[in-house]
């Protein structure tokens, strides 16, 4: 007797299809997060009103004679407007997703697994990228930090993918902290690093020895080596990139595990 068997033919999903939701998802997240004068204003505002107060206003007579200075300043609030961006695009947004349910309803929505997660990723890169552009033409523009257009599309190169890893910190923070305290988190791991790592003066050197646990510091130091701008590199790109990455994947893994287990 021959036992008839019915085989369901498996489901293949066209590879533009797949793209297109990636692409949808991530356009979403990032007008939701334009379209948020709570966070668009600040973001996008308050690095290059810093940098035109302090670089060209208060220190102006000093960047003029000390090329370096200026050189300085370009790199600091940049990597503050770079890394501000990167981190409250993530953090807040995830954390009140998880209290309210909605990455339990994602999770049930016939869309690939992890569109929700790369678009959060993908939006924290591009604001990234939005709130550092302002410094990007008033640099090019008014010669102030002495860079030439090499040295800037390299720098900006680094500066952008110096992204990731506050976009990793940005989805710990969320995965781990509830909506209403998220924000109170971020400023909390955030603020404290970017005064104490030097990235935006020099510190007295009774305070070196703390800089190297700052992650702002370790990408200022690849911005610099990219610009090459030896001055102010106090320790090897490659040692500056490996410390990136750890810190990178370490945010990311207790992030995932803290969402695949709780949501």
């Amino acid at each position: 007797m021959n036992t008839l068997t019915h085989t369901t033919p498996a489901l293949h999903v066209p590879a533009h299809s797949v793209a297109s939701v990636y692409l949808l998802e991530t356009w979403l997240e990032l007008l939701r997060l334009l379209r948020s004068p709570a966070f668009a204003l600040p973001m996008f505002l308050l690095p290059v009103g810093t940098y035109l107060l302090f670089a060209f206003a208060v220190a102006g007579e000093m960047v003029a004679k000390d090329p370096d200075a200026g050189r300085f300043m370009f790199a600091g609030f940049s990597v503050m407007a770079v890394t501000m961006a990167a981190l409250f695009a993530t953090c807040p947004n995830l954390a009140l997703e998880r209290e309210q349910g909605l990455l339990t309803l994602k999770r049930a929505q016939p869309a690939p697994p992890g569109a929700w997660l790369t678009a959060k990723i993908v939006a924290g890169v591009v604001c990234g990228a939005i709130a550092y552009l302002p410094i990007l033409v008033l640099a090019a523009v008014t010669g102030q930090a002495r860079l030439d257009g090499a040295q800037l599309a390299a720098m900006s190169a680094v500066l952008v993918a110096g992204t990731i890893p506050f976009c990793a910190l940005g989805l710990m923070l969320g995965a781990l902290t509830s909506g209403s305290a998220a924000p109170a988190y971020a400023n909390l791991a955030y603020l404290p690093g970017l005064y104490l790592s030097g990235v935006f003066f020099p510190l007295p050197k009774s305070m070196h020895f703390q800089t190297v646990f700052w992650p702002h510091f370790h990408l200022d130091q690849l911005v610099f080596a990219a610009g090459g701008v030896t001055k102010f590199q106090w320790i090897s790109p490659q040692m500056a990139f490996a410390v990136l990455l750890s810190f990178t994947l370490l945010c990311s893994g207790v992030a995932l595990h803290r969402l695949k287990r709780r949501g």
